[in-house]
């Protein structure tokens, strides 16, 4: 009886352990959640170091660098969206975001993202935080903050991809005016047809197939 009280001690002991808060570079988070993702990547995390730059409608630009966070860099797109689907929740809970970002690619053009986990459980805040913006057509990071809380209301999405020109978004049901909706986008964001789909219906049957929507402005 007494060794198998000891055992269940243990037991207890390592599972307590195992779940330990750890700061990571700044970034409170379970070892054994974070030890879960490194062996599911099959690289370690690195140190967070990314500057960012912020600008609004009159000018103003703010400049930081975001280096509370951890980043696995060049993973397979794959792999990384398979990782953001399997830890995206789990990641949240624990007060953290866990998103893809730098968009790149290798000599064959298949594609990779890196995958960062940084202090932030809220997707609008992780917008803010990155910067987002369409300068280029005079659409600023407070106008997209303001815009994707108000298609979040529409469509319930869970944002997967964010850079500084930049989001990949899953919807959590189709909106109810689904061409509407398209138009929207379209006129947010003019690259999304220009240089994507080409055409509004074309856009539709990928939402219609995918429960998928992306931004993008070049």
């Amino acid at each position: 009886m007494k060794s198998k009280l000891i055992l269940l001690l243990l037991i207890i002991f390592q599972q307590i352990a195992c779940s330990q808060q750890i700061d990571k570079n700044g970034l409170q988070i379970s070892d054994k959640l974070l030890s879960s993702i490194q062996k599911d990547i099959g690289k370690r995390s690195e140190p967070l170091n990314r500057e960012v730059w912020n600008y609004d409608s009159e000018g103003n630009e703010d400049n930081y660098t975001l280096n509370k966070g951890v980043v696995f860099k060049f993973v397979k797109e794959s792999q990384a969206y398979s990782i953001f689907k399997k830890y995206h929740k789990e990641v949240i809970e624990s007060g953290n975001y866990l998103f893809l970002t730098n968009m790149d690619f290798d000599d064959s053009y298949k594609t990779y993202y890196d995958i960062v986990i940084v202090n932030c459980s809220n997707q609008f805040e992780l917008i803010k935080l990155i910067g987002t913006n369409g300068v280029n057509y005079d659409v600023y990071n407070n106008d997209i903050v303001t815009q994707m809380k108000e298609w979040h209301k529409e469509v319930d999405f869970t944002i997967d991809v964010v850079d500084v020109a930049r989001i990949h978004a899953y919807m959590g049901k189709l909106p109810k005016d689904i061409k509407q909706f398209a138009k929207e986008v379209y006129k947010f964001c003019p690259d999304v047809i220009d240089q994507g789909y080409s055409s509004i219906d074309k856009m539709i049957l990928d939402y219609k197939q995918n429960k998928y929507f992306w931004l993008w402005w070049d």
